[in-house]
C-alpha cells in the first residue's frame, strides 16, 4: 500500500500504541540521548532504506547527519523542537517523499503551538506569489503575503521546502504540501512562540498593508480550510458533452475497498464505449496514491498495446535479523514470509519477485484507444505518478498541469520499518522496496512527469474557486 496519508495515520496509530511520555517541544534532553537517537536514524537510513544514494549523493545525507552530531555535542542538552527541526531536513536529503519523521503528538501535521496557528489558507498563483484566499481577517483575503513577523515570504518558503519530503528533484511536490498545510508547516518548522503574528500584505498594485492576528486553534484552522479545493474528493465519471468524458480519479485508495474500485473503473469504460467518446479526460490532481495494483489496472482501460509497468522492486535486506535495532522497531508480519520472493540478481541486487505488476501486461477488454488528456498537478503522486509514468513512456496522450509530485523513474514504497526513538519517542517510517518504472531512462537530474501544457491558476480563479482546466477542456 503506498499512500503518504495512509502512512500518516498508520504511524499515528503506533504512537498511542507505543509506550514513553510525550514530549513537550520545549523540553530539554541530555546530550548523549539524542545521540543514541540519532545513531539509530543513521542506522535505519543506510542499512534498510532502498533509496539511499538513488536520487542523490549518499554522502549527502551522512555529512548532514555528522554535522547534526556535532552541533549535539556541543552542548549539553538539546530542546525536543530543536531536535526535531535539525534531524528532519537531513532526512529530506534522501529525496524519499514515503519517508517520515514524526512527533509523538497527534493531528498530522500539526504539532507545535496547535493552539495559536496563522489564521490564512494561502495558495500559489499563476504570477508565483503566496495569496490569501482564506482568513477570519476579511481585509486579508486577495492580498498577497509579503513578510511575516519581519522574516520575507520568499525566505519562508525556502525554509519550509528543505524540510518537506519530496521525491527526487519535485519542487511542486514541496509546493502543493505548503499550500495544504502552510499554518501547520510554519508552526512546526518557523515559529518561535504563540505570540500575535504581524503580516505584511501587498495588493495587485503593490501597496502594502500591516495586519496584525490573533493565532487560532487546529480545529478552527479546519473549519477554515473546508471545501478550500476545486477538485472533486471522490471518483466519479461525468460527460461535460456528447464527445468527451471526463474521468476523476480521486484516490486510488477507497474506502470501500479495492473490488468496488475495480467495478468502478469497468462500469465507467462500458459507459464511455457506449458513447462516442472522441476524448477522455483523466484528472489525477490531488491523488496521493493508494493500491499500486489499481493503477496498473487504470493504465490497462487505455492502453493501446501491451505494456511492463514495473521493472523491478529492489530491497536492501532478506531477513528480519538483518533489521538493526530490533528492539525498537515495528515490522508488518507479513515481512518474514517475504524472504521466501527475494533473489539475488547478477548485479549483487536483491529484488523483490512477487508482484502483480512486474512482467507483461495486457490491455483490458473493454480499453479506450482514444485520444486522452491527463490532468495532473503536485500532488500526483505515488500510485498516480507511476500511472502517469507508464502513459507518458506510452505516448498515450497529452499532459496537461504541473509537475508530477512523484518521480518519472520510480520511488520508495511498499510496507514500512517504523522505528520508534527510545530518547525523544519521535517515530521514523523508512519504506522498505524500491520501485523502478518500466520507462525509458532519462537524462538529467530525476524529476516527475513534466506536462506538455502547463496550468496554474490565476488569482482571480483562486479567489472564486474556479477550475482552471475548464475553460482550457471547453476549446
Amino acid at each position: 500500500m503506498k499512500l503518504r496519508t495512509l502512512l500518516t495515520a498508520f504511524l499515528q496509530l503506533a504512537i498511542y500504541l507505543a509506550t514513553g511520555a510525550q514530549s513537550l517541544p520545549d523540553r530539554k534532553y541530555p546530550s548523549h540521548a539524542l545521540l543514541s537517537d540519532l545513531e539509530m536514524v543513521r542506522a535505519a537510513v543506510v542499512t534498510l532504506h532502498p533509496g539511499f544514494g538513488r536520487f542523490g549523493p549518499r554522502e549527502e545525507v551522512l555529512h548532514a547527519l555528522d554535522s547534526v552530531r556535532n552541533v549535539i555535542a556541543s552542548s549539553d542538552s538539546t530542546s525536543f523542537i530543536s531536535f526535531f527541526r535539525m534531524v528532519n531536513p537531513v532526512l529530506t536529503k534522501i529525496r524519499c517523499g514515503h519517508t517520515k519523521f514524526f512527533p509523538p503528538m497527534k493531528g498530522f501535521p500539526f504539532y507545535f503551538f496547535t493552539d495559536n496557528l496563522i489564521p490564512i489558507i494561502v495558495r500559489f498563483d499563476n504570477s508565483g506569489q503566496t495569496l490569501v484566499i482564506r482568513s477570519q481577517h476579511p481585509e486579508a483575503v486577495g492580498k498577497y503575503v509579503k513578510r511575516i513577523n519581519g522574516q520575507p515570504i520568499d525566505s519562508v518558503l525556502h525554509a519550509l521546502r528543505a524540510q518537506l519530503f519530496v521525491d527526487a528533484h519535485v519542487q511542486t511536490s514541496a509546493d502543493a504540501q505548503i499550500q495544504q498545510y502552510f499554518s501547520a508547516w510554519y508552526a512546526d518548522f518557523i515559529q518561535s512562540g504563540r505570540e500575535q503574528f504581524t503580516i505584511v500584505l501587498a495588493d495587485e498594485q503593490g501597496e502594502e498593508t500591516t495586519v496584525g492576528m490573533a493565532g487560532i486553534s487546529t480545529d478552527a484552522w479546519h473549519e477554515l480550510n473546508r471545501n478550500a479545493s476545486y477538485l472533486i474528493s471522490y471518483n466519479h465519471l461525468s460527460f461535460p458533452s456528447d464527445t468527451v468524458a471526463k474521468l476523476r480519479i480521486a484516490t486510488f485508495y477507497p474506502q470501500q475497498g479495492d473490488k468496488y474500485f475495480r467495478r468502478f473503473l469497468d462500469s465507467a469504460f462500458v459507459q464511455i464505449g457506449s458513447r462516442k467518446v472522441q476524448r477522455l479526460v483523466i484528472d489525477v490532481r490531488g491523488n496521493e496514491g493508494g493500491n499500486d495494483g489499481l493503477g496498473k489496472h487504470l493504465y490497462a482501460h487505455i492502453a493501446r498495446n501491451d505494456f511492463r509497468y514495473y521493472d523491478r522492486i529492489e530491497v536492501k535486506v532478506k531477513r528480519k535479523r538483518d533489521v538493526p535495532n530490533r528492539g525498537n522497531v515495528y515490522l508488518p508480519r507479513f515481512i518474514g514470509l517475504a524472504r521466501w520472493f527475494i533473489r539475488k540478481d547478477a548485479q549483487g541486487r536483491l529484488l523483490f519477485r512477487k508482484h502483480q505488476n512486474l512482467g507483461m501486461h495486457r490491455p483490458h477488454r473493454q480499453a479506450y484507444t482514444g485520444n486522452v488528456t491527463f490532468l495532473l498537478d503536485g500532488l500526483s503522486y505515488s500510485v498516480t505518478s507511476e500511472f502517469l509514468a507508464v502513459a507518458r513512456n506510452e505516448n498515450r496522450g497529452m499532459f496537461i498541469g504541473e509537475e508530477s509530485g512523484g518521480a518519472y523513474q520510480g520511488d520508495n514504497s511498499g510496507t514500512f520499518a517504523i522505528y520508534k526513538l527510545p530518547a525523544t519517542g519521535l517515530d521514523l517510517g523508512i519504506p522498505l522496496a524500491g520501485y523502478y518504472m518500466a520507462v525509458r531512462p532519462e537524462s538529467g537530474i530525476s524529476r516527475g512527469i513534466i506536462p506538455d501544457i502547463t496550468l496554474s491558476p490565476s488569482r482571480e480563479g483562486l479567489l472564486s474557486g474556479r477550475d482552471p482546466a475548464d475553460a482550457l477542456l471547453a476549446k
